[in-house]
């Protein structure tokens, strides 16, 4: 069609050849038709006619689409109308950054590692009711994580080293080291196995219920710990068995006569056995019940009151895990156990016990941890089997903006002692804020409270204030 139009352009006048011409530039433009046909299938024609050397052949009329008089219903969508058309450039999907401070880590072989470095200046005061200390001191604290990155399995393993110096006044240093690591194996779709250890070594803290009075510095304690689970799939029940054992070894204490009082008598070794079985219900609550005997053996059959604190503990508890996804998962339960000392002279240690945990975010950048703890502990004390210490934990933290992030704490807990000691009520509270300069560098600080009231009228209180900076990759 093309060469019949330039053919009549040549014997046409010029008016006829103008005409030619716009005609065929609005037939290439798609805006008129020709022959009946659409300006799209004209063009298609054209363009196999000039491959084959060959004019196109006429077809029969195409009928064209009905004109629709009736206005077009605007497109609608979740949460807009009509939505304005943007450049591709513009419309290409990006995802944001859930946490653009997350640490990005440092890749080495098939693990990835996060180190960070937290420099405080921090300040303390500490009354235990019958001495005040005071003091300001440098803190440093090195911690890095280690995690696999591999299709099956996983083993992730944590290390802390925290080192205190004293600036100025009175006051024992505190020196902490931690070291954990968690393997776990997926054995099968329905089998999974887990190994874990882990090791504590600090001072005794003064609010301890064991703690020395009068001390300059408590004992230095070394925890050991090491575990093993499985846990199986039985159609619709799900169990888990689980063997710990552990050991803990005490140093001496520093009196405030300058002499050291050795709380080796303390040391021991543990030993539980764990048997759970919960119900996979389909649904987000799952029922379970769970039991466990454990051993308390004593390096020393006699401690220095003469009394053989050894002994055996057994408990049962029945309760309900949750899962809703990412808004709210945990579990709570409640229970009795009972530990009985090998010295006919101190009475069982027996509680009803409530325990549970869960992890709650009511809107994104806001996370709250909540917990309940029932904890058998035993005493140094003459004649003092020991106490059961309930408590109620909680932590919020919000991120008020992308690079400003704040927390809160609290504690309520209550110790009941079995014997002559007065029994104990522990509050507490905390806040901190962290500000990210960028990924790798934030300013924080953070504040904690405690007071304890003992039945006799006694009451102490520790105070810390820390403000510095932290690095991290």
């Amino acid at each position: 069609m093309l060469i019949l139009a330039a053919v009549a352009c040549l014997s046409a006048p010029g008016e006829t050849r103008a005409q030619a011409l716009s005609n065929e530039d609005l037939l290439l433009r798609g805006i008129t038709d020709d022959g009946g046909l659409s300006a799209a299938e004209r063009r298609r024609l054209l363009r196999a006619a000039e491959r084959i050397g060959e004019d196109p052949v006429e077809d029969e009329p195409v009928a064209e689409p009905p004109l629709i008089l009736e206005p077009i219903e605007p497109v609608q969508s979740a949460d807009t109308t009509n939505p304005r058309s943007q450049p591709v450039a513009v419309q290409e999907n990006r995802r944001d950054d859930p946490d653009p401070f997350e640490p990005v880590g440092i890749r080495v072989g098939t693990f990835v590692m996060r180190p960070s470095v937290t420099q405080q200046i921090a300040y303390e005061h500490d009354n235990d009711g019958t001495e005040t200390t005071s003091r300001t001191y440098s803190r440093t604290v090195l911690d890095t994580d280690i995690e696999s990155d591999w299709s099956r399995h996983q083993l992730v393993i944590g290390a802390e080293q925290v080192i205190d110096k004293t600036i100025s006044g009175d006051g024992a240093e505190d020196p902490q080291t931690s070291v954990n690591a968690d393997l776990r194996l997926d054995i099968s779709s329905t089998t999974t196995a887990d190994l874990s250890f882990d090791y504590q070594f600090g001072r005794e803290n003064q609010t301890d219920a064991n703690a020395i009075n009068n001390a300059i510095a408590q004992a230095e304690v070394h925890t050991f710990d090491a575990s093993a689970s499985l846990t199986h799939l039985f159609g619709s029940w799900r169990g888990t068995a689980t063997v710990d054992g552990g050991r803990t070894t005490f140093g001496s204490a520093e009196l405030s006569n300058g002499t050291l009082l050795s709380l080796s008598d303390r040391n021991e070794n543990n030993y539980t056995v764990t048997l759970r079985a919960g119900l996979e219900t389909g649904s987000a609550y799952r029922p379970f019940v769970e039991g466990d005997f454990g051993q308390i053996i004593y390096d020393d059959t006699l401690d220095s009151s003469g009394f053989a604190r050894s002994s055996s503990t057994y408990g049962l508890r029945a309760g309900v895990a949750t899962d809703f996804g990412e808004k709210l998962t945990g579990e709570v339960s409640v229970g009795y156990a009972q530990r009985d000392i090998d010295d006919s002279r101190l009475e069982p240690i027996k509680a009803f016990t409530i325990d549970g945990f869960a992890t709650w975010s009511p809107r994104r950048g806001t996370n709250v941890l909540m917990g309940l703890s029932t904890s058998l502990e035993d005493s140094t004390t003459a004649n003092e089997s020991g106490s059961v210490y309930y408590a109620a934990t909680g932590e919020i933290t919000h991120r008020m903006r992308t690079d400003v992030q704040a927390s809160v704490s609290g504690v309520v807990g209550w110790r009941d002692y079995v014997g002559p000691t007065p029994n104990q009520t522990v509050v507490g509270a905390g806040a901190g804020l962290t500000w990210w300069l960028n990924r790798y560098f934030a300013v924080d600080g953070g504040v904690t409270y405690e007071r304890r009231f003992n039945d006799g009228g006694t009451e102490e209180d520790d105070l810390f204030v820390g403000v510095g900076v932290k690095m991290q990759r």
